[in-house]
């Protein structure tokens, strides 16, 4: 027979601790990520932000060499959104990066 240990203190049947203040801090977090992520120009394609992927079919290179790119630094300029999320890139950032190089990024 096998039992579930409970925490000190606590039955065994409780769910975790609720924490409102952690949620709330969350929740602004999403709602910052989600306006960031919206371009400032009027056309909402004129400054999209593009995934890795999308990048590298469009420069028609390997993931493996954009990673080398930016290992070095002589990729276009990238963002992890969210702090820790996948990483993305604007449009502009990338089409001045096309036209000077690496020192745009």
């Amino acid at each position: 027979m096998t039992t579930t240990r409970a925490r000190r203190g606590r039955p065994a049947d409780y769910g975790p601790v609720p924490r409102p203040e952690l949620a709330a801090r969350a929740t602004s977090r999403r709602n910052h990520v989600a306006t960031s992520q919206q371009p400032s120009s009027s056309s909402p394609s004129a400054d999209e932000w593009l995934t890795v992927e999308e990048i590298c079919t469009e420069l028609k290179i390997s993931r493996r060499t954009f990673d080398r790119w930016r290992a070095r630094g002589t990729g276009p300029r990238c963002e992890p959104l969210g702090g820790h999320g996948p990483l993305r890139t604007r449009r502009s950032w990338l089409d001045a990066w096309a036209e000077n190089g690496p020192d745009a990024a």
